[in-house]
Parts: structure tokens; C-alpha cells; sequence
């Protein structure tokens, strides 16, 4: 379906692709993976019209090819449409144009192609099943989990269930590559489960960008990993690809252990030669030195690290200041809350929170969540405006050119560098990649302060919080971490799928442990007792 050789891509400061090879094939659900600021969105960009750049190599679609996009940032239509009549809009608009064209058949002035325009609105018709296009609404919205939306206007619904309305829209026009860009971005966790089922259940080819480790764990068959303006393909899931490179890492790590040693060996014996040569006016132990120089040399450049073992690079650390002689004192004194805009949002919202506490807002969208936190924020700014500061899931610093994880990345950089005791953190993980997101959860759970933060990221909220808020009918009460746990499992899931991706996240940090300390053999039985 589409070819990238050799190609080349730059921008007048930054070189983003460097000769990359890679092929989507039809069938594919495959998910593009890198560090923040690598280049992901720009090769999509590349991808769907090569056409405006200038890029060296070769790029090949399938003639005619149909792609849709889905952009990170879907726009929330202001319409009173209802969500069935706007993904049901494209098959009527395609119906009224068969009309249209039919009539004009009987008209003896009717183009002479009339009759080939009316074949081609037939099967435009055929390719997007749409005489079907009731019961395929149904049973999408279904599969999202989105069928009590049908009937609602679209601007009454949350983002997050415009979101999934428009990818649902996408695949129902059934184009021959659906191209997402960090689809989950602001979806809230159920909605995020029915765009794990809608990529699950599609039958049409997908190209992905997502750190979401929900869906990278569940959702694709093919990884394209792109890193230091190089790409390499993987057949198979994500965890499948994460072993097989610790499996070359362990490989090339011992490898390169030796190789470093006959380097290390090499620089002692031209030294050695450099000192008799410059103790001697033997021309020959100058040619000597010089001929084994360059051997060094050439044998240093080919020691060139895999770009895609080491991509392990974030480590935040938050301000010691967190740590406080009043533990145990409240922090957050919260009594009689009420949120109304259009509507009542919460009322009667009661809570205390304690210095050293961990806690997790959770909830649909559209629940008071990030309203409730900016509340706090400002009361806690008010009176100690140096001892608090937020991260906000919007951020603009002045920096268009900055990806979404490079600009989220630049708001902790400046949190690690305050002296604040409380931090509020509205979807801290959003746009970040899986290696800042393992970073971001460490320096939370090491930090001594006191924080409040709105995640739809299960590993965050279960694997840093001690105190679980749930926001749903109006309301606040308060679960366990492991009741809230149990609770999901039991709504969503069959099995314990984030059990099994802890312990492989635990696996490998074991195995990279054991890699730098050089216990290779180690290595290699903790890998194969994880078969």
C-alpha cells in the first residue's frame, strides 16, 4: 500500500528522517513509536501528501488510494446535529448525489460522462457499504460504547465522545489507510476502552501514533519505531518487539563489552608507540604510529550505538522542599463544593487531604475534574503562591515548533526546578512517551510533598496514588487504590491485562539493571523464565 525507501527528510535546522526503508501492508494495524520531538507527526505529514515537501528517496501509494486522517486535536463541532445524523451525513450527501446524477440522465442535454459519473457514485457507494449505513452506525457506536450518544446533539456531548464520534466517522467511510495521530489524547479512561475495541474490531488497515500503553499492549500487530532520525519495523505487538530488543540489547551490549575491552587494549599500544616514537628519530616508528592510529580510529567509528536500544533518557526529580515537618497536618481542607456552568456539575463535595498524600481525581470527562483541581490550585496560590505549582494539560509557552511532549516536557523541566511542597498536575502523561512516562511516575512516587492530580492513565493513578477520588453522579467519594482497581477489571476487562504489563515493565528495568552491571548471564535467565 505504501513504500518509504531510502528517504531522506529535512528541515532548515533539524535533520528528522535519515534514510529510512519501511512498508504498510493492507491488513496492517500498525503503530508508529519514538521519543518526544522524533519526528512521528512529520512523517505522517510526509506520508499523506509527499507531494508539497522536498525530501529525497522514494515514496509509494497505491494509485487512488483513499486515507483519512484523524488529527490529535479534533475540533468539537457547534452544531445540534445529532450524533447518528453526523455519521450517518456523508452517506446521505453520497445518496443525494446517485439522485441527483440519475435524474440528469433523462436530460438530453446531460453531459456526455453522465453515465460514467453515475457508475462511479455507485461504486463510491459499494466500497463504503452505504445502503448499509443504518445498521453500521449502530453496531459501531455500539462497539465504542458511545450507542447512548445516538440521539443527543453533538454539541451537548463531552469531547472525548466527539472524539470517538469522528474516528467512528472515518471508519465507517472505509478508507484504504486510516491514519490516527495520538488518537487517545483527552479521552477519558472508558472512552479510551471503546477506542481500544474500535481499532480491535476494524478490519481496514490503521497507522497509529499513540504512547497510550493500553492501547500499545492490546491494539497492534506491527511496530514502526522511529528514533535518532532512524526507523526500524517489527512484525508482531508491542510486547513481542519490546523483547526481542532486549534480547538484541543483552546481545549487543556483551558484544560491545569485548569490544571495548580490544579498543581500550588498542589505546594502550599506541600510546605505547607514541612515547617511543617521539623518544627515537626512526622514521619507521612514526609511520608505525600513525598506520595504528587510524586502525583505532576506524575501529571507533564502527562502534556506533543501535538507535533504538537507548531511548531511556528522562529523569525528573522533584524539588526536595516536598518534604515537611507537618505530616499529618492537612493541606486541603475542602467543604460544601459545588461546579455549575450550563448545568450543576458537583455539589456537596467534601474533602480533606494531608501533607505527604498522593491523590487521584478519576472520572468521565465532563465531570468537574480539571475545574475542581484549578479550584484548589487558586486557593492554595492565594495563600502560599510559592510553595504550589501546576501542571496544566494545556500549556502554551511561546513555542509553536514544539511537539505536544516537548512542550509538557518543558513544563515538569520547570517544576523540577522550583521549590514547591505541593504539586497539582492535570494529565500529567498526556503526549508524553512511555519512557517519560515511566520517569514522570518515579519522580512522583519518590517525591515527599503533597500531590493532587486528574489521570485517565490506569498505570499512573494505580501505580502512584494512595488515595483514590472518584468524581460520577455529582459527587466525590473515595475508593482504595485496590478497590478502584477491581472495579475496572470487573467493567472492562477479562483478564488482568495491567498486571501483565507491569510485569513486563518490571522485567525490563530488571533486565536493563542487569545489562549494565554486566551480569549477562543473569540477563539471559531472567528473560527465558519470562517465556
Amino acid at each position: 500500500m505504501i513504500k518509504f525507501k531510502d528517504v531522506v527528510f529535512v528541515y532548515p535546522t533539524k535533520d528528522i528522517l535519515d534514510g529510512i526503508t519501511f512498508e504498510i501492508e493492507r491488513g496492517d494495524h500498525a503503530v508508529l513509536i519514538g521519543s518526544n520531538g522524533s519526528g512521528k507527526s512529520t512523517l505522517v505529514k510526509l506520508m499523506l501528501d509527499p507531494d508539497i515537501y522536498t525530501y529525497e528517496g522514494d515514496i509509494h501509494k497505491d494509485e487512488n488510494m483513499r486515507i483519512a486522517y484523524v488529527d490529535q486535536f479534533v475540533e468539537h463541532e457547534d452544531s445540534d446535529v445529532t450524533a447518528y445524523d453526523f455519521l450517518a451525513e456523508p452517506f446521505i450527501e453520497l445518496q443525494a448525489r446517485i439522485d441527483e446524477t440519475c435524474a440528469k440522465m433523462a436530460d438530453e442535454d446531460a453531459p456526455e460522462d453522465i453515465f460514467d459519473r453515475y457508475q462511479n457514485c455507485l461504486d463510491e457507494m459499494d466500497a463504503v457499504d452505504g445502503y448499509n449505513y443504518d445498521s453500521n452506525i449502530h453496531k459501531e457506536l455500539a462497539v465504542a460504547g458511545i450507542s447512548h450518544v445516538a440521539d443527543v446533539p453533538v454539541n451537548k456531548i463531552s469531547g472525548g465522545e466527539f472524539k470517538l464520534l469522528s474516528i467512528v466517522r472515518s471508519m465507517l467511510m472505509k478508507p484504504q489507510l486510516l491514519v490516527m495521530d495520538e488518537p487517545d489524547v483527552f479521552l477519558d479512561f472508558e472512552n479510551l476502552v471503546g477506542l481500544m475495541k474500535l481499532i480491535n474490531d476494524y478490519d481496514g488497515t490503521i497507522l497509529s501514533i499513540t504512547h497510550n500503553r493500553l492501547l500499545l499492549s492490546q491494539c497492534f500487530n506491527k511496530v514502526l519505531h522511529l528514533e535518532n532520525e532512524k526507523l526500524q519495523q517489527f512484525p508482531g505487538t508491542y510486547a513481542e518487539y519490546n523483547r526481542a530488543m532486549l534480547e538484541t540489547k543483552l546481545e549487543m551490549h556483551e558484544l560491545t563489552s569485548k569490544f571495548d575491552d580490544f579498543i581500550a587494549e588498542q589505546r594502550v599500544l599506541v600510546e605505547k608507540m607514541r612515547k617511543e616514537a617521539t623518544e627515537t628519530t626512526d622514521s619507521k616508528k612514526g609511520k608505525q604510529l600513525r598506520a595504528r592510529s587510524s586502525y583505532l580510529d576506524r575501529i571507533i567509528a564502527m562502534r556506533e550505538d543501535y538507535p533504538f536500544l537507548e531511548t531511556e533518557k528522562y529523569d525528573f526529580s522533584f524539588p526536595e522542599a516536598g518534604e515537611s515537618e507537618s505530616d499529618g497536618q492537612n493541606t486541603v481542607s475542602i467543604k460544601d463544593y459545588s461546579l455549575s456552568f450550563e448545568r450543576e456539575i458537583l455539589h456537596d463535595v467534601n474533602f480533606d487531604i494531608s501533607c505527604g498524600d498522593k491523590v487521584a481525581f478519576v472520572g468521565a470527562n465532563g465531570t468537574g475534574k480539571s475545574s475542581l483541581l484549578k479550584d484548589v490550585y487558586k486557593l492554595l496560590s492565594d495563600e502560599n503562591p510559592d510553595n504550589i505549582r501546576m501542571f496544566s494539560q494545556i500549556y502554551d509557552d511561546g513555542h509553536s515548533t514544539l511537539s505536544g511532549g516537548e512542550r509538557n516536557l518543558k513544563q515538569l523541566e520547570e517544576i523540577c526546578e522550583s521549590e514547591a511542597g505541593i504539586l497539582i498536575l492535570d494529565e500529567p502523561t498526556s503526549h508524553l512517551d512511555i519512557y517519560a512516562q515511566a520517569a514522570l511516575e518515579r519522580a512522583i512516587k519518590a517525591y515527599k510533598g503533597t500531590v493532587l492530580m486528574v489521570s485517565h492513565d490506569f498505570f499512573t493513578v494505580t501505580g502512584c496514588a494512595d488515595r483514590i477520588m472518584l468524581l460520577e453522579n455529582g459527587t466525590l467519594r473515595e475508593q482504595s487504590p485496590r478497590a478502584y482497581r477491581k472495579s475496572v477489571y470487573k467493567k472492562y476487562f477479562d483478564s488482568d491485562i495491567f498486571e501483565t504489563e507491569r510485569i513486563r515493565k518490571e522485567t525490563e528495568m530488571r533486565v536493563n539493571a542487569l545489562i549494565a552491571d554486566k551480569k549477562y548471564d543473569e540477563a539471559r535467565e531472567l528473560l527465558k523464565t519470562k517465556e
